[in-house]
């Protein structure tokens, strides 16, 4: 059971891992600095209260900042629209293959040319993600498989959305857990 310390050290590890560029969660093996006395004079230590006997506290904050959505206030944790984000991500990671095939069958006519940037607008496939169409986690799978942001990063104009969604998938790219080579498989398929 975790203290209501160490829950405000991980919500701190997981905040700092999405919001600032040179944190890395998994490098500093969710270190961060923060003293007991400085948490003691917090008036919201009952949020972190909360927060440490929830089962899955590291997946629940992960799911909120993986929407980009969150503000990063304690006090907007266990809203029922919080409550709603953790259910559904724990959704999708519990059938990723199954709504990876899914997401694929929406982007499966005309793949390549989903993937293509014209005029420096956004690709249908980023059009796809935005409207909630396939989910991040098939976005950031295919991008880990298929490394299509780098050419994006390079070709599409704007400037402030799409750094903003590049960045959230890379960030959230290593809590996503998946048969590689089962992935791997079903992308090999759709291209040949």
């Amino acid at each position: 059971m975790m203290t209501p310390f160490e829950a405000y050290k991980l919500f701190l590890a997981v905040k700092m891992h999405f919001t600032q560029p040179n944190y890395d969660f998994f490098k500093y093996n969710g270190k961060v600095n923060a003293q007991l006395d400085a948490f003691n004079r917090r008036r919201d230590k009952y949020h972190f209260a909360k927060l440490a006997k929830h089962k899955d506290a590291l997946g629940y904050l992960v799911a909120q900042y993986s929407t980009g959505n969150f503000t990063g206030w304690a006090g907007d944790l266990f809203t029922e629209e919080c409550e709603r984000i953790y259910t559904q991500y724990l959704a999708r990671h519990q059938s990723i293959t199954y709504n990876f095939q899914s997401d694929l069958g929406k982007l499966e006519e005309g793949f390549v040319s989903k993937f293509k940037v014209k005029d420096g607008q956004h690709p249908e496939a980023l059009v796809m993600f935005r409207r909630g169409n396939i989910s991040i986690e098939t976005f950031t799978i295919l991008n880990n498989h298929l490394n299509f942001f780098q050419l994006w990063d390079t070709r599409i104009d704007d400037t402030v959305l799409w750094p903003s969604i590049r960045e959230r998938c890379l960030k959230y790219r290593p809590f996503i857990h998946y048969d590689k080579v089962r992935i791997k498989s079903i992308i090999r398929s759709l291209l040949s």
